[in-house]
């Protein structure tokens, strides 16, 4: 009633509920700014979200690869990794004796085999290497021939220790007999071969007349099945064949046979002559044959 009758106090009071109404309506406004602010700092966020889970995916598959790349290679530590050019060799290049295997990576007698030589050289001390020559079976094609220079693709790329590497994961991965891997390219990376580069590589076919020269090698030598490795006195070039799978001790007897022959000529047409760049020989024992 006082205020009713009090032009000055209803003058008041009506200043004061437009100045409270003024500053709900402002606080209202600061409100609906901040919410608004935060509504686009949220899709902001919901937009780079999933940029960045897929980065951390990508930072995780890459430390995983990684990891699995340096187990995978750490199994065939003893292979140098400065060889002469175009060719593949386990073990020490001043062994005295090297198993000079012709293989095929689809052949499952050779995958069965793979581990006998490197068991050898690994527990040799020094005194054998192990090289690897291409011999693709007709039968086992296209997927001997593809891993054969599959192989090749990964020396080039990322050297001799990932061709050791490559050669074994091909074995465990194959369907044998021709029927190859799922995914080369895959195993590839796996032993450190760039993509790219490998899928380059391995489309321009450019190792397949190296491979088909190997094969014809190995028939003139007479290989006909695989595996077959020679076992080669690097003291005097002579060599014994041993045909198939075979177990460490008839390779170690090969080795007293080669020995037992070292008052003989060499043998001829040695898998490693100097002058067809596929010795295992060092240049100075060369020089002395």
């Amino acid at each position: 009633m006082v205020i009713a009758n009090n032009p000055k106090l209803r003058c008041y009071a009506k200043i004061t509920v437009l100045t409270v109404l003024t500053v709900l309506v402002a606080a209202a406004t600061l409100e609906l700014a901040d919410y608004r602010a935060q509504s686009q700092i949220d899709e902001a966020l919901a937009e780079r979200l999933p940029d960045a889970i897929k980065q951390v995916q990508a930072q995780q598959e890459e430390a995983a690869l990684k990891a699995e790349r340096e187990s995978v290679l750490a199994s065939w530590a003893a292979a140098p990794a400065q060889v002469p050019e175009g060719r593949h060799i386990y073990g020490s290049l001043s062994a005295q004796f090297t198993l000079v295997e012709f293989s095929d990576l689809e052949c499952p007698y050779c995958k069965r085999f793979h581990d006998t030589p490197k068991t050898l050289v690994d527990q040799s001390g020094g005194k054998l290497n192990w090289e690897w020559w291409h011999y693709p079976l007709a039968f086992h094609s296209p997927g001997a021939m593809l891993g054969a220079q599959a192989a090749e693709c990964v020396a080039e790329l990322a050297g001799n220790q990932a061709f050791w590497a490559f050669t074994g994961e091909w074995f465990e991965h194959s369907q044998m007999n021709g029927g190859g891997v799922e995914d080369a390219e895959q195993l590839a990376q796996l032993v450190g071969a760039p993509a790219d580069g490998f899928k380059q590589c391995l489309a321009s076919e450019k190792y397949k007349a190296k491979i088909e020269q190997q094969l014809a090698k190995g028939t003139e030598l007479g290989v006909t099945g695989t595996p077959a490795t020679f076992v080669v006195d690097n003291m005097t070039g002579n060599r014994v064949l041993v045909r198939g799978t075979q177990t460490p001790q008839v390779l170690l007897e090969a080795m007293k046979q080669a020995i037992g022959m070292r008052d003989a000529p060499p043998s001829q047409g040695n898998p490693p002559a100097p002058a067809e760049a596929s010795s295992t020989v060092p240049e100075a024992q060369a020089k002395r044959q």
